[in-house]
């Protein structure tokens, strides 16, 4: 089954305008702007609304909570690609952190449970129960969390790291997601060192257990919460981006991406375009609401070739579609545009609100047009590619990782074919169905032809193209020590510009039949 890979819409379609009013209808002149403003993009809307819009969309996708955890192990070939390193795996580590983590989902439902029951107390009694509660967790949970001098770790020096190529102008930095440990993040980044073959810097988002963890996700969605955490990795990151000729690449998972999305809000306000230019963001179970990635020129056509210039140098998601989290954070998002039906009654709304047959003509041609060339845009601000495995997990080595780059029997490295290709039947090895293809999208729109094609052919989201995963994934250039091969700025129609950031899926081919180009939005 092909690999859905959903591709961020322009920010420049016109945002879809509520009805008509009498108003605006009688007093519009053709061609005129129309003055009615937009909804704000979703994520800055009211904290009321947004707690809401979680808690229905939670209980949506209630039944594949359990897919947090399932598969247990891998049905087919070995049970666990990464040994110990998986988090599922029967190790000491794994069932000491998997028990401590059950007994605090019972004690912290248990105190949830009980709130309502105790709310009768005096006041004192009641704040003393729960400030016990919290004391008696936060040391529960250190024994989860450990004691990390500055709240990061580094990937472990494996021996045969001494053979990979260094990666000086490179500096590898992950962010954990929901219920993660000392234990645990350390096996995360060192499966990912073994992965990318580069030393990882893993900076703590701490947990509370689950319970407090998910409440803590529902503050960050709602309410814009930057935690402790996220402020340290913002620190962290924005340190490095003052570094010249460093290139950062942020690796997230779960919480980790939906924290993401805040800093990189925040990493816009403080520096320069030529600074997030050398950030590439890599996500996986993405949880955020929100994904921000700004266009640096005002109108896409005015720069050289018509390119879409973007802030941040590459943004990628990888999502299981059966997994809780992801359903509940960025594929939901992603596909609210991919799949969002803007038809009108253009007849009936001109009509009703217009005095005379011409009148009526020229506001549904009017609205017509904007149509054709609109997006819902309240809805609009998930950039970055996603690619959308079929099949269940939320656990990054075990369920992401061990999918979509599978490890050799001796863990060293990637399993490629000999010309360093994925091997055939893995997922990076699957055809893609491309949604929101931008070569496609810019033909329909004119952008290419200097005028706008105005037909209803197919809409914006139709499936175009066929390729297979790695072909479009940027990430999987950098496996086994191996880096993107950028396009000089010779070839490049924006000067200095990244390898995202304009038209993700043109494939251009030489006189040779050589692929030489893939970009992306």
């Amino acid at each position: 089954m092909p690999v859905k890979v959903y591709h961020s819409l322009p920010r420049d379609l016109h945002a879809v305008q509520p009805k008509l009013s009498p108003y605006i209808s009688l007093n519009q002149t053709p061609g005129e702007k129309c003055k009615t403003p937009r909804k704000p993009d979703y994520y800055t809307g009211a904290p009321w609304r947004l707690l809401l819009d979680d808690s229905i969309l939670f209980l949506r996708n209630f039944s594949y909570l359990k897919n947090i955890v399932l598969p247990l192990w891998n049905d087919s070939g070995r049970k666990f690609s990464s040994g110990h390193l998986d988090e599922l795996f029967p190790s000491l580590g794994n069932i000491h952190d998997i028990t401590f983590h059950a007994i605090l989902i019972v004690a912290q439902s248990a105190f949830i449970l009980s709130l309502p029951f105790l709310a009768a107390l005096p006041f004192p009694l009641l704040f003393g129960y729960i400030g016990v509660f919290i004391v008696v967790n936060q040391l529960a949970c250190w024994r989860l969390n450990g004691y990390m001098p500055g709240g990061v770790l580094e990937s472990t020096y494996f021996p045969e790291s001494k053979n990979w190529e260094p990666h000086p102008d490179e500096q590898w930095v992950f962010l954990n997601g929901v219920a993660v440990g000392k234990h645990w993040l350390q096996g995360n980044i060192d499966r990912l060192s073994l992965t990318f073959h580069r030393r990882v810097l893993g900076v703590h988002n701490k947990t509370s257990g689950i319970i407090f963890d998910v409440i803590q996700c529902l503050l960050e969605r709602c309410l814009y919460f930057g935690t402790s955490d996220t402020r340290s990795c913002f620190a962290i990151i924005s340190d490095l981006l003052r570094i010249k000729d460093k290139k950062v690449i942020l690796i997230l998972h779960s919480q980790g991406g939906l924290e993401g999305s805040i800093i990189l809000d925040w990493l816009m306000n403080q520096h320069s375009q030529e600074a997030m230019q050398r950030l590439e963001i890599y996500t996986f179970g993405n949880a955020a609401n929100h994904f921000n990635d700004p266009r640096t020129s005002e109108d896409e056509e005015s720069a050289p070739g018509g390119f879409d210039k973007r802030a941040v140098g590459h943004i990628e998601h990888y999502a299981n579609s059966d997994d809780f989290v992801a359903r509940w954070g960025v594929i939901h998002f992603k596909e609210k545009t991919a799949f969002e039906k803007r038809e009108y009654d253009f007849t009936t709304q001109a009509t009703v609100y217009s005095r005379d047959t011409d009148h009526a003509n020229l506001i549904r041609q009017y609205v017509k047009i904007r149509h054709d060339d609109s997006v819902e845009q309240t809805w609009n601000s998930y950039h970055g590619n996603l690619f959308k495995r079929n099949g269940s997990g939320h656990q990054l080595n075990q369920h992401y990782l061990d999918n979509i780059f599978p490890l050799d029997q001796d863990m060293n490295g990637v399993e490629v074919t000999k010309n360093g290709a994925p091997l055939p039947g893995t997922f990076m090895d699957t055809e893609v169905d491309v949604i929101n293809d931008p070569k496609e999208m810019d033909r329909r729109r004119g952008k290419r032809k200097g005028h706008k094609d105005h037909s209803h052919e197919n809409g914006f989201n139709d499936v175009v193209s066929q390729k297979k995963v790695f072909q479009l994934s940027r990430l999987w250039s950098y496996t086994n020590g191996r880096h993107p091969e950028d396009r000089t700025e010779v070839d490049l129609p924006i000067k200095n510009s990244s390898f995202e950031g304009r038209v993700k899926s043109y494939f251009q081919e030489d006189k040779n039949n050589i692929r030489v180009g893939v970009e992306a939005i």
